[in-house]
């Protein structure tokens, strides 16, 4: 079991998903009075998922362990971006 860790928020660790395979490349954006946390996740190996959850200022997870957004074969090392109005995410695939 993988968990992500999100660390730098509240001043101390807390998972923000426990769910089998490996997590990693977390991408947190800060929007709308909340942080957004985009990641890797591989739970449905050996596709390759980007996975998203909520997290308040308190570090409260809103929808533990997150939803799934985009699986594939291919896709690795997530980035996430938000214009004020829309959110961004991109992950690399392999070469």
């Amino acid at each position: 079991m993988s968990t992500l860790l999100l660390l730098a928020l509240v001043g101390a660790g807390f998972p923000i998903c426990t769910a089998s395979g490996y997590t990693g490349y977390a991408s947190v954006v800060y929007a709308q009075d909340q942080f957004y946390v985009f990641w890797e996740d591989q739970r449905r190996a050996p596709l390759t998922g980007v996975y998203a959850a909520r997290v308040t200022k308190q570090g409260t997870v809103l929808g533990p362990n997150g939803v799934e957004l985009f699986t594939d074969s291919i896709g690795y090392r997530v980035s996430a971006a938000w214009d004020v109005s829309n959110f961004l995410f991109v992950t690399r695939e392999h070469c």
